[in-house]
């Protein structure tokens, strides 16, 4: 038997070996993985099963320390992957559970068929001017596919916020809009558009690890309960327009 065929035979028995090893690791063994990644954004609480198929309950952890309930999740990795160098796996989550697949890699991650929703108010807790609004509302996070790699970010996505809602501003109600996105390696590239209602909002911007988010823009109100608000939070309203941007100057 030739070197070449032996160390063959055993690149592919560890391969195996370490197959058989994850597999059987239990549910909590992911849990921790998962804090661990996120930097303990995200909590698996009661995970059952294995780290091959498993389940658990998924919270966010918002910037007030509160855990904010995301659903049921169930994974199922495949064996099919490992072989090549990566670990693929399907994942549901929510009732109805929506399916999308993730493939790791030690160098990338890429997500396919990604569709989450969760409550606004978690996105809010990331900015404090957002959480002192008291800003409500769905957000919808959709990609057909989108590859991480490093701090490269490629591919296509759209984030959707639904029946924004300002509860400590005169319980305003500012519609829906969505935000579309480009990953250009290392930039996000950033378009702003609205959906429906009373406000209408467009605008540019970008993301990157360096500079964090900039964003500019306008908003146009469609109610005039809106005016007032908006001359108070604008940094420039002329025309009947609200001209932002973020960071303010």
């Amino acid at each position: 038997m030739t070197r070449r065929r032996l160390t063959m035979y055993f690149l592919v028995g560890t391969v195996f070996y370490a197959a058989v090893l994850v597999a059987t690791f239990p549910a909590p063994w992911v849990g921790h993985m998962v804090e661990m990644a996120s930097e303990r954004r995200i909590v698996l609480r009661d995970p059952a099963g294995t780290a091959w198929q498993g389940s658990g309950r998924l919270y966010a952890r918002q910037r007030s320390g509160a855990l904010l309930d995301l659903g049921t999740v169930r994974w199922r990795a495949s064996g099919t992957t490992i072989l090549s160098g990566k670990l693929g796996a399907e994942l549901a989550l929510g009732e109805p559970a929506k399916v999308m697949t993730i493939e790791a890699s030690p160098a990338s991650v890429t997500l396919r068929s990604l569709d989450l929703e969760f409550p606004g108010s978690l996105l809010a807790g990331f900015d404090p001017a957002l959480a002192a609004l008291g800003s409500e509302g769905a957000v919808r996070v959709r990609s057909d596919s989108l590859r991480i790699e490093g701090d490269s970010v490629l591919g296509l996505a759209e984030v959707e916020w639904r029946a924004l809602r300002l509860t400590r501003a005169q319980d305003l109600e500012l519609g829906s809009h969505v935000a579309r996105l480009r990953g250009a390696g290392s930039r996000i590239d950033i378009e702003l558009g609205t959906l429906e209602g009373p406000l209408q909002l467009s605008g540019t911007g970008t993301w990157t690890r360096a500079s964090g988010l900039t964003l500019s823009g306008r908003a146009e109100p469609r109610a005039a309960a809106l005016v007032p608000f908006l001359k108070a939070v604008c940094a420039e309203y002329r025309d009947s327009r609200c001209h932002f941007r973020y960071p303010g100057a």
